[in-house]
């Protein structure tokens, strides 16, 4: 059993990494959003919530979730195939490119602010050889893979950083929509809790659930990013 020391710290690391503050270049991503406001089919905080919702509970958890829970367990087992093998598949499902290239951007961002957190001679093997496959080309570097890889190596729960990563990918979208939207920063906050109770119930729904069995169904997110990859004017990457 953790100390309460430990899991002080544990706690404290898990909100660094999940802070919209740490590093990760994701506030350049409204992740679909500009371009479902410029059709008109998101409009206010409501579908704000709505569109939050749906790519959560059809896309991010039985996808991301899925591998960021059993890329923590295979780091954790010392199978680094295994992750790069997660990471892999987890990138073809991306349809879009620009969901393909914000989930790489973000999650190699989020490797290497991470790993420069930890006392070079304790760094794990799992960690250094991802990164290091990363780096080479063998492995995309998938947001959700290298969360659950890295979070790992601080020693955080599964659990946890899936709770930091979807956190943080909800409070990536609201940033946004603050700046698309006459949204306020109190509709948000009121968003981004309606949203806790179907976290947690997704993440149960999923828990165990194979790596090979991810799914993501969100066509209208997909139509909207392969849209706003041709738009004249953008505010976000993607």
């Amino acid at each position: 059993m953790k100390s309460a020391e430990d899991q002080g710290i544990g706690l404290l690391r898990t909100l660094q990494l999940a802070d919209s503050f740490f590093p990760t270049g994701a506030y350049a991503h409204s992740q679909g959003l500009e371009e479902m406001v410029a059709m008109g089919w998101v409009r206010n905080a409501r579908e704000v919530g709505e569109y939050l919702a749906g790519l959560l509970t059809d896309a991010v958890l039985p996808s991301d979730g899925v591998a960021l829970l059993h890329a923590h367990r295979s780091a954790a087992g010392g199978d680094g195939a295994t992750v790069i093998e997660i990471d892999r598949l987890l990138h073809a499902m991306k349809l879009p490119v620009e969901m393909r290239r914000a989930s790489t951007q973000s999650g190699r961002r989020f490797l290497d602010e991470s790993h420069a957190l930890l006392p070079t001679h304790s760094i794990p093997a799992a960690l250094r050889e991802y990164r290091d496959a990363v780096a080479r080309g063998e492995a995309p570097g998938a947001g959700s893979v290298s969360c659950g890889v890295s979070m790992w190596a601080q020693g955080i729960p599964g659990e946890a950083a899936l709770f930091g990563f979807c956190h943080a990918f909800a409070v990536g979208i609201l940033g946004s929509a603050l700046r698309l939207l006459p949204v306020t920063h109190g509709e948000a906050q009121s968003v981004l809790r309606s949203l806790q109770s179907p976290m947690v119930a997704g993440a149960a729904a999923i828990r165990d659930r194979h790596w090979r069995d991810m799914t993501s169904f969100t066509p209208w997110a997909d139509i909207a990013s392969m849209r706003h990859e041709t738009a004249g004017v953008r505010m976000f990457a993607s």
